[in-house]
């Protein structure tokens, strides 16, 4: 029998980060640096409102769910948007089910849009399942590379404008964790310009987000990392990426570039570089996000399937939101879809509204 404990992460004593870290190393399903404890912990240092429900048999400790608390008792995985794997990390073998988790941890619901489907508990919460790309390095960088020769032309179309960068600008030098407070401020320039530039709401006006990327990019340790790779050309910076580390994944996370290089992507030449650095580091995999982007196609050599929904107590919730937000996608592949969008979006957004009441 499962007993199930929730405390806000600030309650969280050493044996437990210690059970937590053992739990996460036994099994590659939790893998990525989101399941790690000082992923959470990173996160909790910087908002007062995640928690953890702590998964008890026997008196031993075999499982942890962190989550970010909203309103209504609604919550959401840490860190909301930016948390690209998450789940609930448990011992093999232990028997759990979604109702009871939710229940123990007081919530009426729980929304997840990068879950792992190897979490068949969640299975009847979902809406949608696709795929998160990454890149497999277990066999070594030139035995991905090889691999996607065979495939298509990208990776020596990359190398080939690595070339043509290194020629027209100046000499390439790669570091795979840069410290500099400037290239820290570069990174968040260049993401902010980007995001004014293609319309999307900048994340980096929140304080809170700027706070955790910067302790996160501080952190070094065996088990979990920040990472900022830089790439110049003479001396020039022209790429940086912000992500983070385990054992042995790596997440592609915060990827920013100077745009008078675009020509050459140097974006690209960053992603390869640091793919054999971190392949000769024993780095097995690095992520992507499952967003949709032609690069993420283009050097993709593996994937994991996730599934997007909402855990729900109540079925006439979970109903109303399963039933507007399947409206949202299948409006989304009519002709339509673009003089639609403003009402099927506010349908949602009742919807979703109604449910969280």
């Amino acid at each position: 029998m499962i007993q199930i404990t929730v405390m806000p992460h600030s309650d969280l004593e050493q044996r437990h980060l210690k059970a937590w870290s053992r739990i996460q190393d036994s099994d590659s399903t939790f893998a990525s640096p989101f399941f790690r404890p000082e992923f959470t912990t990173l996160v909790a240092s910087v908002r007062d409102d995640i928690c953890v429900g702590v998964l008890e048999q026997n008196e031993a400790i075999v499982g942890f769910f962190p989550f970010q608390e909203g309103r209504c008792s609604a919550a959401e995985p840490v860190g909301g948007d930016i948390s690209q794997f998450h789940g609930v990390i448990v011992e093999r073998g232990v028997e759990w089910n979604v109702e009871q988790l939710l229940r123990g941890c007081r919530l009426n619901s729980w929304a997840f849009d990068h879950l792992p489907t190897s979490q068949t508990p969640f299975q009847r919460y979902h809406y949608h399942v696709g795929s998160s790309p990454c890149i497999d390095l277990t066999n070594g960088f030139k035995a991905y590379c090889d691999e996607k020769k065979k495939s298509g032309r990208a990776i020596e179309q990359a190398f080939r404008k690595e070339r043509k960068l290194e020629r027209e600008v100046g000499r390439l030098r790669f570091e795979l964790h840069d410290t500099s407070d400037e290239t820290f401020r570069h990174l968040l320039d260049w993401k902010s310009e980007q995001h004014r530039r293609t319309n999307v709401v900048d994340a980096f006006q929140d304080e809170w987000l700027v706070n955790l990327l910067d302790r996160i990019r501080l952190t070094q340790s065996a088990s979990f990392a920040g990472l900022m790779s830089v790439l110049f050309a003479g001396d020039q910076l022209v790429a940086v990426h912000l992500g983070m580390r385990s054992k042995s994944v790596a997440h592609l996370w915060y990827p920013a570039y100077d745009t008078a290089f675009g020509k050459h992507s140097p974006g690209i030449t960053l992603l390869l570089k640091m793919a054999e650095a971190l392949a000769d580091d024993g780095v097995q995999r690095i992520d992507f996000a499952a967003r949709q982007q032609i690069y993420k196609e283009r050097f993709m050599s593996g994937a994991i399937p996730v599934a997007l929904g909402v855990a729900d107590r109540s079925r006439l919730r979970s109903c109303v939101r399963r039933n507007t937000n399947t409206l949202r996608e299948r409006m989304r592949e009519t002709p339509l879809a673009a003089p639609i969008r403003g009402p099927v979006r506010l349908i949602r957004r009742v919807g979703n509204w109604w449910a969280d009441r």
